[in-house]
């Protein structure tokens, strides 16, 4: 078996006490200051960061294998242990004893650059503090127009992220379902919409230049008068289960300043 170890730039000194905890189980591992498309050959990847390291790692995977993160940075919903107690479950890990869920991502094309996303794809206004035309279609059926900052499409798992900051719910991550959320709308009474993941969303700009992002990681320029479609991707991002998700998002939140 094969171990992938993926650390953030200040994470180095606790990525190699992993490294060694690895190697004491006689485990082969690589360690890697950022992630690359040969860490999908590996059977588990570690993550030693925050959220934004799995975001990033993610980028690079078309099949991702099973995820462990140990959380360095602010949030770690995504993650699964501390530095202070990462041992115990990363020897579940290891040893498989800890089920592998899956979670939905969707992806776009813009142009020749496709984009992959866990939480979500947002399509942002070019210029600052300017506002930008948007169309929204759900399977060829128009069902918002509007001026905003932007909008995002998210996954059922990013609701707790961008799409919450701009106002969306708080979805169940086992939903099969994408978010429609706008950022900063110009209109009265908007609200987000929740559809199947099945459904294929297209997006189109009406006024003004755009950039669409994935995850905060990839950004493509976008003009005036074109549009793009978001779905479900046909592979899901793999982590090792976290007992009692829901709870654990709950108090996440509720810790966050």
């Amino acid at each position: 078996m094969r171990v992938a170890i993926v650390y953030k730039e200040d994470s180095k000194d606790l990525a190699n006490r992993v490294a060694n905890f690895v190697s004491e189980r006689g485990i082969n591992f690589s360690l890697y200051d950022k992630p690359y498309k040969d860490i999908e050959k590996a059977k588990i990847v570690i993550t030693v960061g925050g959220d934004g390291t799995i975001l990033q790692t993610l980028q690079k995977l078309e099949k991702p294998p099973p995820i462990f993160g140990i959380n360095t940075g602010r949030v770690g919903l995504l993650t699964h242990a501390t530095p202070e107690n990462f041992e115990n479950e990363l020897e579940k890990a290891l040893n498989y004893e800890l089920n592998i869920e899956e979670f939905m991502r969707i992806e776009t094309k813009v142009g020749d650059e496709r984009l992959i996303a866990l939480n979500e794809i947002s399509l942002l206004s070019k210029s600052p503090a300017k506002l930008i035309g948007i169309n929204v279609y759900v399977d060829n059926q128009k069902v918002e127009d509007l001026r905003a900052d932007g909008i995002i499409i998210s996954t059922p798992i990013g609701s707790t992220a961008y799409s919450l900051s701009s106002g969306g719910p708080v979805v169940d991550p086992y939903l099969n379902s994408i978010l429609i959320v706008p950022v900063s709308p110009f209109k009265l009474g908007w609200k987000p919409w929740v559809v199947s993941s099945e459904r294929e969303i297209t997006v189109e700009i009406s006024m003004r230049n755009g950039v669409v992002v994935a995850d905060g990681q990839k950004m493509v320029d976008i003009r005036e008068g074109e549009r793009f479609e978001v779905k479900r991707s046909k592979y899901s991002a793999r982590f090792f289960e976290i007992p009692n998700r829901l709870e654990r998002i709950s108090k996440k939140l509720r810790e966050i300043r």
